[in-house]
């Protein structure tokens, strides 16, 4: 069992039952398999996949025409990578069909049952870690694996002049954000999560999915009192400017009194156009030395909307994620230039106004 071999030979109790269920299975086929493996021809892994391609084979199939499609596989496993051998083995009725047509319909069905089968494993969990972090696990369909990772790989596509602000000079250490692949992703992940579109997804008992991030007037002015989501979440007063920006998020802006002072609507947004707009005026994140272009950043209110109640351009700048986190955080100043019209800044102990060259001089 996978239990025995994990504890005579060491490895782990899932490698070692996933090793027993491919004996299992070779054992139950022909031989040609398990002679390929004990003599080094193949891997473990490509004698698993081969099992379960001729396991998944149509019923009507002939042990002469089970036998030529393993021997094209085994062939095939010496010159394909895994991902290719999985490709062929889909469409491995090829050994003995006569058209390309019952190929098709064979590869076709095989698909279809794949898919059937991943939908009953598809699972998603997730635990509070009590440490401000939230820890999960998925299991999803490899057409929507694919999309997930391709959403992924863009947003956590590497800048290496992002930089942080030097709280004692004010000035952008151009420094990269020092982070693995694997921290990329997951600061991708929670940006994809932020930009989800709250306000299309069903709603939970007559109550839409859009989150409320409940804070006073004094902390969206800039004062440190925290702030809290509708599930009771606590949140720092930064973050909860940052999201009061954001279209997925309506923020309820106390004032002490029972009810909210501002309660953000769509009309809080910037719209397509000026969001164009800006990127025009602005080309990418507006924070002197960053080098993020337009398409990685996102609007930001130079003055709250509950204050200003107005989505003009001459009120907005672009700021990547990071620097949009900073902003809050550090209580960064913004204006719109009066003589040229471009947005600057007066960071954190600077008395002077920057902007960002890269884009505009």
């Amino acid at each position: 069992t996978g239990a025995t071999i994990s504890f005579d030979f060491g490895g782990d109790r899932g490698g070692a039952d996933a090793l027993v269920n491919t004996a299992q299975r070779i054992e139950e086929q022909t031989t040609l398999i398990e002679n390929a493996l004990a003599s080094g021809v193949i891997t473990t892994k490509q004698a698993d996949l081969i099992s379960r391609a001729l396991a998944k084979l149509p019923d009507d199939v002939t042990p002469e025409q089970r036998e030529r499609c393993e021997e094209t596989l085994l062939k095939d496993a010496q010159k394909l990578t895994l991902k290719d051998l999985r490709r062929r083995a889909a469409r491995i009725t090829e050994a003995y069909r006569k058209t390309t047509d019952e190929v098709d319909a064979d590869e076709d069905e095989i698909l279809r049952k794949k898919e059937e089968a991943a939908r009953a494993k598809t699972s998603f969990s997730m635990w509070d870690n009590n440490d401000g972090t939230v820890t999960g696990r998925f299991t999803l369909p490899e057409a929507q694996g694919a999309m997930l990772k391709t959403a992924l790989d863009a947003l956590a596509a590497p800048h290496q002049k992002v930089g942080t602000v030097n709280a004692a000079t004010g000035q952008m250490d151009e420094v990269g954000f020092g982070q693995t692949y694997p921290q990329r992703l997951g600061h991708a992940f929670a940006t994809l999560v932020e930009h989800l579109p709250a306000d299309s997804l069903p709603s939970n008992g007559g109550v839409s999915a859009v989150v409320t991030v409940n804070l006073d007037l004094d902390t969206l002015m800039g004062g440190i009192k925290a702030a809290g989501l509708s599930d009771g979440t606590r949140i720092s007063a930064g973050e909860a400017r940052r999201l009061a920006c954001s279209a997925q998020i309506v923020p309820m802006v106390l004032n002490g009194k029972p009810l909210p002072l501002d309660l953000g609507s769509a009309n809080r947004f910037f719209n397509q156009a000026s969001r164009r707009a800006m990127e025009k005026r602005d080309g990418g994140c507006t924070t002197p030395g960053c080098d993020r272009d337009a398409r990685w950043t996102e609007a930001h209110h130079l003055n709250p909307y509950a204050i200003s109640k107005t989505t003009d351009i001459r009120d907005g700048a672009l700021l990547c994620p990071f620097h949009h986190h900073r902003a809050h955080e550090q209580g960064w100043v913004g204006r719109i230039n009066p003589d040229d019209g471009h947005v600057e800044w007066k960071l954190p102990g600077s008395d002077t106004w920057q902007r960002n060259t890269r884009w505009r001089p």
